[in-house]
């Protein structure tokens, strides 16, 4: 019999990983006869575009294996495949592999349930639903991905409550108080919700429950024990200061007598400023009292024997001062935390009953609900519960996978290669690991993909077996070359040696024949201030832009930052100088003058009263309306107009603008009325499109509210944005986490990144004698160098966040670095090389200056040659745009495209309900395989689909989509319009299902049918296509799509 397998993978950047993992997904499912096996396969991913990626890679080749001149011209992974059957002594052959891929896939098709490739979150939820009722759960909770607007809404409810729990208002108005005495704005919101996250945080878990059930008094009566405390130590210190320069001053010594001063102004600044008294930076102080070295060899006999005379007395008085310091210090430390620390439990009672009050659970705290319940639970009791049981197991990005994750799954996968005939694939790179903020734990994979670790590294009773991806087949030459050498370099300062292991052994990835690339290293001049900076680093990138532009069109090229400030600032200079590009910051929809404009009608339609709206409406209108007249007399003569004059002033200028109207229609239609007002309606807008879908949303799940739906907008305005189809050609702009898995021609990397620099990170320090701290056994502190003066734990706990950090960092380095194809181009500063590195821009003048090229003098450093080799494509053409999108009354229009159509069913699931319409609607909602799973969902959480109809849903969906005769529709290069209504020259009204406009302008007509084929539906795509081609189209096909049992594709002539 067949063995169980453990293999882990080591992944560098560009080597292949989502191939290697398709590849063994289907050599599972071909080296038996069983057509079922896809059903005791779990494959777990961190996205879910990752995993609708692996799933359509799965049936995609499927579908090839099953084509019948695959065995004619068989792809690379058929032959990847076959070949391996045969090294590995597998008696399936390409017949058997083409037979065999035609019954999996449509058995996968049809149990499309069982095909199990899911995010970790998603499998988490699915645990959580099956054990709804044990848990204690409503069996019908919605699930809350956004825990951050529930842990704000929690503290602001807190607040609240100020004036109303004296004990509480007391404490918050004490850490107020605190906060104004070190100069910070008194406003305490803003640390509660950051030290609200720690709820959430999987790996403070344990130390949350050591103190959430201490009362506030006692976090205030350990406040003021340490604040006496602190009173003590500093009268001692001024104590101990003024008898040390008192001993001084008797023997008619100078401060300079003494080794550069030290010790004398040491025993000042104790004595009269505890502030300057940097104990940490006294190493050269420390090592000098302890040898007793305490002047200058220069100095006379007769001071050097006056000083010898009180070198005890001041060794003493220096090692005494030093001891009380620790102290001191780790007090503050607390003391910074332990107010905000005192209120949150009440923080966490506030948010448990949010979710109680709304039925809804976090995402965030699947992962301690299953540890803290089901860990224990027998393996089969839990697979007969999720209603599988699984023989593989795939797990892909483990770096970034949580400690919690991690421990809650092993038993599972501990029962599974238990048996024979069973496995498991982890998938990783360590260096590729940026996001411990969010609770991954790299060091888990680092040990895991290390040879000859202890079985407390493996946690199961079978070898692993450990493989490494070398070849890198995303970059060119120059590129992996220049990353090779440079993070080889780079491994060697780094503190911890797993780390340089990492960097130096296995970052050697292996070239393909993709010869050629370019790497440019330049610098900005050394010494300006911040705008300075930003200057200088806009217009090295445009001058970088502008050069590449004759080889490489704008959507070839990226922009990657450290801060999304920093991405905000470049993209403000590029659209200065005319460079169109994309970025997250230029896609929100606040950005909008005109969505703006539609907040500030409903904000004064909610308040009269509201001068600033008002303002606001004015500056608009004088622009939009051409006003001639001086604008600050037009401001003075409206700002104070009363209302019902302000609104006859709108309908002056035909505006047709009736206030009382607007506020008795339901909220959707309210900001139809006021787009149509200012005839937003005769120019196309993407952001007023998604505006208004985020309206209708809105509508449907919560409230036609006015005032609700301001309140939504405020706190969601910073993430709202449009979708820019991917043929834009526009640079675009992002931060180096949201680049994770992307790949670009063209990379530019501006900014300077400090490696070590202290980002507010809190830690929890472990108590030696809890007794002397009122029985707290850990509190939290500030991570910073002041750690070092506290003792070992101190020193442990700082040194082993600051190698984190330094990992951490270079990560982000290696991450930006390799996202590039062809060309990567990195802008630093020019820095003072002095010791070791701390920031990115002095590690490449390091690397620069080892490899004897590095010259102050020279701002610039190439690597091959700047022409490009790979073949450029084609410049795609600018596609057809409809004038006109937004609803209007159709009675003054020829022809236009408007909004997204009314939903075709109700939203009330009744029996009536026809299957055929459901898919309908969710085929409206659909433009790419990679939205399906979301849209599904979305009518699972409305309760449109109940949960036992979902999975057969989702692959009756994915047969359409996936269709080798339809599938070309359903890819990113297209633009779709879906379910959008088109008025006819006659004012009829015709809405096919999906329209397709392809880079060519050509238009495919699609239409959705259930039941049998028949003629009439000919009749009705013809006339759709007459109109089409009247909006400028060339009509290139019409096709029905039957949806039954199976899958019917009919092309209407």
């Amino acid at each position: 019999m067949q063995q169980s397998t453990f293999q882990v993978y080591n992944a560098s950047a560009g080597s292949g990983k989502t191939f290697t993992l398709v590849k063994t997904y289907l050599k599972i499912l071909l080296e038996r006869e069983d057509a079922y096996r896809f059903q005791n396969i779990l494959a777990i991913t961190f996205t879910n575009k990752a995993a609708a990626e692996m799933k359509t890679r799965v049936i995609k080749n499927l579908r090839e294996f099953s084509e019948e001149t695959i065995l004619k011209e068989k792809t690379d992974l058929f032959k990847a495949i076959e070949t391996e059957f045969l090294l590995e002594g597998v008696a399936v052959n390409d017949v058997l592999i083409h037979q065999r891929s035609k019954r999996i896939v449509n058995n996968i098709l049809q149990n499309y349930s069982a095909f199990n490739i899911t995010t970790i979150d998603s499998f988490t939820h699915r645990l959580i639903r099956s054990f709804a009722y044990d848990l204690g759960l409503s069996l019908n909770f919605d699930v809350e991905m956004d825990a951050n607007s529930l842990l704000d809404e929690a503290v602001d409810q807190l607040i609240s409550q100020i004036g109303e729990d004296k004990e509480l208002t007391d404490i918050l108005i004490d850490f107020s108080l605190q906060k104004t005495d070190d100069d910070k704005s008194w406003d305490i919101t803003r640390e509660l919700k950051e030290i609200a996250k720690i709820l959430l945080n999987e790996n403070d878990k344990l130390q949350l429950e050591k103190i959430q059930e201490k009362p506030i008094k006692d976090f205030i009566d350990l406040k003021n024990k340490l604040r006496k405390e602190q009173k003590l130590l500093e009268n001692q210190f001024k104590s101990i200061g003024e008898e040390g320069l008192q001993i001084i001053e008797n023997l008619g010594l100078n401060y300079n007598d003494f080794y550069r001063s030290m010790l004398p102004n040491h025993f000042k600044n104790i004595a009269y400023s505890l502030d300057k008294a940097k104990f940490f930076n006294a190493n050269t102080l420390r090592e000098k009292v302890s040898n007793h070295e305490f002047y200058a060899k220069s100095k006379s006999q007769e001071v050097k024997t006056a000083i010898d005379s009180i070198a005890t007395k001041l060794s003493a008085l220096y090692f005494e001062s030093e001891k009380l310091y620790q102290q001191y210090v780790l007090n503050g430390l607390f003391l910074s935390n332990i107010i905000p620390l005192a209120v949150l439990s009440r923080i966490n009672k506030t948010l448990n009953e949010i979710k109680e009050e709304n039925n809804i659970r976090l995402n965030a705290e699947f992962n301690q609900l299953i540890s803290k319940n089901l860990q224990e639970q027998p393996a089969p009791y839990i697979y007969e519960r999720i209603g599988e049981k699984f023989k593989h197991y795939f797990i892909d990005e483990m770096q970034d996978t949580s400690l919690l994750q991690w421990q809650n799954i092993i038993p599972l996968i501990k029962n599974a290669l238990s048996q024979e005939q069973t496995g498991l694939l982890l998938v990783g790179d360590t260096k590729q690991s940026i996001y411990r903020w969010r609770g991954s734990e790299p060091e888990q994979f680092l040990k895991l993909a290390q040879q000859g670790k202890t079985h407390a590294h493996n946690p199961f009773h079978i070898n692993k077996e450990l493989k490494s991806l070398e070849t890198n087949y995303r970059s060119y030459t120059e590129v992996i070359n220049f990353n090779n050498s440079f993070f080889q370099h780079i491994s060697n300062y780094f503190n911890e040696k797993d780390y340089q292991d990492i960097y130096f052994n296995e970052n050697k990835q292996q070239q393909t024949d993709k010869i050629g690339g370019y790497v440019s290293l330049s610098f900005i001049e050394k010494g300006l201030v911040a705008e300075e900076k930003d200057l200088a680093y806009g217009n090295s990138v445009l001058e970088i832009i502008n050069n590449t532009s004759e080889n490489f069109q704008f959507n070839e090229i990226c922009v990657l930052t450290r801060t999304k400030k920093q991405g905000i600032a470049i993209a403000n200079f590029l659209t200065d100088n005319n460079i169109d590009i994309i970025s997250s910051e230029t896609l929100l929809l606040k950005n909008s003058e005109k969505v703006n404009y539609v907040i500030d009608v409903l904000t004064y339609l909610q308040n009269n009263n509201d001068k600033e709206a008002k303002f606001n409406l004015l500056y608009f209108l004088y622009n939009h309306l051409e006003i001639t007249s001086d604008k600050h007399l037009f401001f003075k003569e409206l700002i104070d107009l009363p209302v019902v004059e302000f609104y006859q002033f709108l309908n002056d200028f035909n505006m047709n603008f009736n206030p009382k109207e607007i506020v008795q229609l339901p909220l959707y239609e309210s900001v139809e009325y006021i787009l149509r007002s200012v005839n937003f309606n005769e120019t196309s807008d993407a952001y007023l499109q998604f505006f208004l879908d985020e309206v209708l949303k809105f509508s449907l799940k919560k409230s036609t509210d006015i005032r609700v739906f301001l309140e939504f907008w405020n706190d969601k305005k910073d993430k709202l944005s449009i979708v820019v189809p991917e043929e834009k050609n526009a640079v675009q702009i992002m931060t180096i986490h949201k680049s994770k898995g992307l790949e670009f021609p063209v990379v530019i990397f501006p900014y300077d990144l400090d490696i070590y620099k202290d980002q507010g990170a809190k830690d929890w320090y472990a108590i030696e004698n809890p007794e002397d701290f009122n029985n707290f056994e850990t509190l939290l502190v500030n991570q910073s160098k002041s750690l070092e003066n506290v003792g070992q734990f101190g020193q442990h706990l700082y040194l082993s966040y600051r190698n984190e950090k330094e990992l951490d960092n270079i990560n982000l380095l290696y991450v930006t670095f390799t996202r590039a194809i062809e060309q990567l181009y990195i802008i630093g500063e020019q820095k003072t090389l002095k010791g070791n590195p701390t920031t990115s821009s002095q590690f490449l003048m390091d690397f620069l200056d080892k490899k004897g090229e590095w010259s102050e003098a020279k701002t610039e450093y190439t690597f091959g040659n700047i022409r490009r080799v790979s073949e450029k494509p084609e410049t795609k053409k600018d596609k057809a745009q409809f004038n006109q999108l937004i609803s209007t009354s159709w009675h003054s229009h020829h022809i236009s495209i408007v909004t997204n159509s009314t939903l075709l069913w109700d939203s009330e699931r009744g029996e009536s309900i026809k299957y055929g319409n459901l898919i309908h609607e969710l085929m409206a909602q659909i433009k790419t395989a990679d939205d399906i799973e979301e849209a599904i969902e979305k009518h699972v959480s409305s309760g449109n689909i109940i949960t036992s109809e979902k999975e057969v849903i989702i692959g009756l969906i994915y047969q359409i989509v996936t269709h080798p005769s339809l599938e070309s529709y359903y890819q990113q290069n297209n633009t779709v319009y879906n379910e959008r209504e088109i008025f006819t020259e006659l004012g009829e009204i015709i809405i096919p299902d999906r329209l397709v406009i392809d880079e060519e302008n050509n238009a495919t007509i699609i239409d959705y049918k259930t039941g049998k084929p028949e003629k009439k539906y000919h009749h009705q795509l013809n006339s759709y296509a007459s109109v089409v081609s009247q909006l400028g189209f060339k009509v290139a096909k019409k096709i029905l799509v039957y949806i039954d049992d199976d899958i019917v594709i009919e092309e209407v002539k």
